[in-house]
């Protein structure tokens, strides 16, 4: 569920890890353009620290990241089990030297959300992930009805930050070595000691889900018992 906090904003943003990656939306006047880049810190509660994004991904946006432009920012809290904030603000400085940086106006208010809205159970299926352009081994860590974690070697995500919202396919043996496909998007990843976990949405359909969940003997009450 969405909620809006007023109050207690800079609660909400100290539970941002620094060095984390999070989205930054540019307001431009024909639309707005999305990046991902790194939350370096708050000074102060006087302003918000993020890198500089990628220069070859701004495309439009080159022209419009200086002081007085609007964004929304879009982060996934510390130990906040999958809960994200976003809120509006605008950016007031930046800086070239010895880093190129942003300086952001702390938000008046944000909204929080819960990615989470169903109960992951936790395993240790092996599987294998199918993107566009590669294939990685790994291991299903949790699951519910609608998504999964799946975690990754470092080496297999170099290329980590581009696998955000690529469709895949997680594929994984059944009973009498059947095998099982799901399909979905990757919403998440979070760099770990020596893997990477992504969050994955699926996108088949319950009764699917189901029967594949009940090949590995989870208990579906479990599942259920939020909704």
């Amino acid at each position: 569920m969405l909620k809006t906090s007023a109050a207690g904003s800079g609660h909400h943003i100290a539970q941002i890890p620094a060095g984390s990656v999070i989205d930054i939306e540019v307001i431009m006047p024909a639309g707005s353009k999305r990046l991902k880049t790194e939350f370096v810190g708050q000074l102060d509660a006087q302003f918000l620290v993020l890198n500089f994004p990628s220069s070859k991904r701004l495309g439009a946006a080159v022209d419009y990241i200086k002081e007085g432009t609007q964004v929304i920012v879009r982060a996934l809290l510390e130990h906040g089990e999958g809960q994200v904030i976003a809120f509006k603000t605008t950016i007031k400085a930046m800086t070239s030297h010895p880093a190129r940086l942003i300086f952001l106006m702390p938000p008046k208010q944000v909204q929080t959300y819960c990615l989470r809205a169903q109960t992951r159970v936790p395993t240790l299926i092996p599987a294998v992930i199918n993107l566009a352009d590669h294939s990685c081994v790994g291991v299903i860590k949790d699951i519910s009805l609608s998504g999964l974690q799946f975690d990754i070697h470092h080496e297999d995500g170099n290329d980590s930050e581009n696998m955000k919202e690529q469709d895949c396919k997680v594929l994984l043996e059944g009973k009498n070595n059947q095998q099982i496909t799901l399909s979905g998007s990757i919403c998440s990843l979070h760099p770990q000691d020596d893997t990477i976990a992504l969050g994955i949405r699926l996108t088949g359909e319950q009764n699917t889900m189901e029967s594949i969940l009940k090949e590995y003997l989870i208990d579906l009450t479990i599942l259920h018992e939020e909704q």
